[in-house]
């Protein structure tokens, strides 16, 4: 059985949809009329199955401002989809249905529409009588009740279903006044629990301010705090100012460093001295070397006039003289007033580090004492916030109670059905109509393709594959003759004239010099007779050799035909025991070569591969006609889809009333699965007395022959 189920859902992969439509096509008139059938019955019974009427509404529940519970759910805040589903639970809680069944005017209402409902005969005698009491109400009220949330809104559907529109609409609107009811007289009570824990937590607050303010008292005595924030302002500017100092000082000390290095390396060579910029530019440098030049543009002017010995020119040289002495000795007094400002500024730097580093310490020391004191601040005015907040708390909680409204606001008022929800006969009838119609064609179709087996050459129509042959079923063979070879036995049978007909379609729909293999899916279903006819029938005109390819079985023509020396067979050559000359052998009275499986046996697809199958078979090709191929049957061994790849043309046989459908279409799919294809369909065994046309084919076609073999005599 579960073979059977997994074969029926490896259809989709082995089965096509022109299959499905012939099942289709074959049984659509019982599909109708039973499909109609079970319409009809399913429309009679929902026309007395009682009728069911819903009443919608539409709502919003607000959210509510002071949603006060207790004093650890003040700053709590309820998400909004907490929220919904908690409102939904009070639409159908036993407190809101409560106020509805105790409520005597509505129980009567209730009673009232229930003794007005009409049911049919049918109802009367199946269901027991009701009585309308308080728990009859309030379980069809939470049975029937339906809530539903508009997503991320506050927007709720409600419905009512009944079997009277009148009670779906007055309990939907019993439902709605009821949560009403019970939404005030809950605001009520939580009201006056929130006032009682809010006055308490006020008192608490008050006693917890007093205790904050003196605990920032005693802290700002302790530590000699008045207002610590400018005193930190201050400290903080201070410290930048000595920063910046030091910074200014560091970079001046460093230039004066260089400067002093620079003299150095100088050693006493004036230009080289006054190429230092703060040499160079002192007020009494600048001057010495004004005169200098102006001195040296004089004696430029004398030399022109006088000789160097006359008066004029020796007090001018006498004059460069003492400005060059008095230029140098200003040089020294610089050089020593730069290596004193440098030691200044160094002690100057380091007084300055000192200074920072103390005033660093005393903000911390501020600013360890402001972080304690702020602690202390916060808590002041947090205490002082929750006091505020608790304050106006009260407020709030005196004027909710003086005025309690529902937050419930309807959108769209319960409505009043006219047409039932359930059943629908018409939408039941098409319905039942379509899946019966759907559930009867599976059983058939499950039926033909695990249990049907093939009786016509119409039914594989669906493969798109051309038939080349079609065999009658042999009712009786003559003594002494063999179905293996019925074509040289008996020749003007109707099995004979079927292999003709055969021969005919495959010399002219293939070409020659090519090899054929002839499969089926299981074992006994006649491939090997129809290959050995065929090759016996080919024989008469062209040059053929026929093999036997099963090796896993014992060689069929091995043991029907008595050779008087050791048969060898396509297994030894595979192996590699045997040459092709030593495996060929005559059938006895015909020119039909024939290559038996053998005495090895193995599994084929363990030894060669398609590409050497296929050479061998290209091989014989060239010396045969026609090289027909007895492969083994695909559904056991995997030997044939080695084979079905080395061939040029592969030919599949189907057993009338004995190949189930599943089983062919599976074998031709593993076929098509290694990329070969099917290239012709022969149908064995069809009993042609069950067909018209077959019948009066195979008939009168032994008279035909026989008329002409009476005539040629």
């Amino acid at each position: 059985m579960i073979k059977q189920f997994n074969e029926f859902i490896n259809f989709f992969d082995i089965g096509d949809f022109k299959f499905v439509f012939l099942i289709l096509r074959k049984n659509l008139k019982n599909l109708i009329l039973l499909s109609l059938c079970v319409a009809i019955l399913v429309f009679l019974i929902s026309l007395n199955i009682e009728k069911k009427y819903v009443s919608e509404a539409t709502i919003v529940i607000s959210p509510e401002e002071n949603n006060i519970v207790n004093i650890e759910e003040v700053y709590s805040i309820e998400s909004q989809s907490n929220r919904v589903n908690n409102q939904v639970a009070i639409l159908k809680s036993d407190e809101v249905l409560e106020f509805i069944v105790e409520d005597k005017k509505k129980q009567l209402e209730f009673e009232r529409l229930y003794s007005q409902i009409k049911t049919s005969t049918f109802q009367r005698l199946t269901k027991k009588k009701i009585i309308i009491d308080k728990n009859y109400i309030k379980n069809i009220l939470s049975k029937n009740f339906q809530v539903s949330n508009v997503p991320r809104s506050d927007v709720l559907k409600l419905k009512f279903i009944s079997n009277d529109p009148r009670i779906s609409q007055l309990a939907l609107k019993s439902i709605i006044s009821s949560y009403q009811r019970y939404e005030v007289d809950s605001k009520i009570q939580i009201t006056n629990y929130a006032k009682t824990k809010i006055a308490s937590r006020l008192e608490e607050l008050v006693k917890q301010i007093d205790i904050a303010e003196k605990n920032l008292a005693d802290y700002k005595k302790e530590n000699n705090l008045i207002d610590t924030g400018g005193v930190k302002e201050l400290k903080i500017d201070e410290i930048q100012s000595i920063a910046k100092r030091i910074i200014d000082a560091k970079q001046d000390f460093q230039k004066k460093q260089n400067d002093l290095l620079s003299i150095k390396i100088a050693d006493g060579d004036i230009d080289a001295l006054l190429a230092i910029e703060d040499l160079r530019t002192l007020d009494q440098i600048k001057t010495i070397k004004d005169s200098l030049s102006a001195n040296e543009s004089q004696i430029q002017s004398l030399s022109l006039i006088y000789t160097d010995n006359h008066p004029k020119l020796a007090k001018a040289y006498d004059y460069k003289f003492k400005l060059n002495k008095q230029l140098e000795d200003e040089i020294n007094l610089g050089i020593e007033q730069k290596a004193f400002e440098l030691s200044n500024l160094d002690g100057f730097i380091k007084l300055s580090e000192k200074e920072l580093k103390k005033s660093t310490e005393e903000l911390q020391l501020i600013e360890e004492k402001e972080s304690g004191m702020m602690k202390f601040l916060r808590e002041v005015e947090s205490s002082k916030k929750l006091y505020e907040s608790f304050l106006q708390r009260v407020k709030e909680t005196n004027e909710a109670q003086n005025l309690q409204v529902s937050r419930l606001k309807i959108i769209e008022m319960p409505s009043l059905a006219t047409n039932p929800i359930s059943p629908q006969p018409t939408k039941n009838f098409i319905l039942g109509m379509l899946l019966s119609f759907l559930g009867f064609f599976g059983l058939i179709f499950y039926k033909e393709l695990n249990h049907s087996v093939l009786k016509s050459p119409e039914s594989i129509d669906s493969l798109g594959l051309p038939q080349v042959g079609v065999l009658p079923r042999v009712q009786k063979i003559k003594k002494g003759y063999h179905i293996l070879q019925m074509f040289l036995e008996d020749s003007e049978s109707n099995f004979s004239e079927s292999i003709r007909s055969s021969r005919a379609i495959i010399e002219s729909k293939f070409k020659k010099n090519s090899s054929y293999m002839v499969t089926s899916s299981n074992p006994s279903e006649g491939k090997t007779s129809y290959a050995f006819n065929l090759a016996l029938s080919l024989e008469k005109t062209q040059k053929v050799l026929f093999i036997e390819a099963d090796i896993r079985r014992p060689s069929v023509l091995n043991s029907f035909y008595k050779f008087d020396k050791e048969i060898l067979g396509l297994g030894e050559i595979i192996t590699g025991s045997a040459s092709l000359k030593d495996t060929i052998f005559k059938v006895p009275g015909t020119e039909l070569d024939i290559i038996t499986s053998g005495e090895k046996r193995f599994d084929m697809s363990d030894i060669v591969n398609r590409e050497q199958i296929k050479k061998f078979f290209d091989t014989l090709k060239i010396e045969y006609d026609y090289v027909i191929i007895d492969s083994p049957p695909v559904q056991p061994v995997s030997d044939t889809l080695i084979l079905a790849q080395a061939t040029d043309f592969n030919l599949f046989l189907i057993r009338s009333e004995q190949t189930r459908t599943v089983t062919y279409m599976s074998a031709i799919k593993k076929i098509q699965s290694v990329g070969s294809k099917i290239h012709g369909i022969i149908i064995n065994d069809l009993d042609t007395s069950k067909d018209s046309y077959y019948s009066y084919y195979y008939n009168y076609g032994p008279s035909y022959y026989n008329y002409y073999s009476s005539k040629n005599s």
